[in-house]
């Protein structure tokens, strides 16, 4: 190994099933009592998101109207509840500083929401690609 590889680290159980490359399904603006409030990029939103086995993390989403391109690159954390820290290495703005997102996993399906069930939030749906 040399001096600029990262060992890999043991990663919890759900952890594990984020490895790979997911494309963008649905991005869903949703009230406390989950009904849809406005879908900011489209109906059919375009974006990649990657999670390397090192704990490295890649998401582009092109903009779309008035919502902003997302786009950075950096490293992830998670915890046994579920909760996931995008720590932003690089970024377009507004994206440059960490992104904590509530993950889910459900077969071949990854939802990453801005707060639990019964709030107001923003979720992002994936697919395995």
């Amino acid at each position: 190994m040399s001096a600029t590889d990262k060992p890999s680290t043991p990663q919890p159980v759900w952890d594990s099933g984020l490895l790979g490359t997911w494309s963008l399904r649905s991005i869903r603006e949703l009230n406390t009592d989950g009904t849809l409030l406005a879908e900011p990029y489209g109906r059919q939103p375009a974006g990649r998101l990657h999670y390397g086995p090192a704990h490295q993390v890649a998401v582009v989403i092109p903009g779309h109207a008035d919502a902003p391109a997302v786009a950075y690159i950096g490293d992830y954390e998670a915890d046994t509840t579920g909760l996931l820290r995008h720590v932003v290495r690089v970024g377009l703005p507004p994206f440059t500083e960490d992104q904590v997102r509530w993950a889910r996993l459900d077969g071949d399906s990854l939802v990453l929401s801005t707060d639990r069930d019964g709030r107001r939030r923003t979720e992002l749906r994936w697919a395995r690609a």
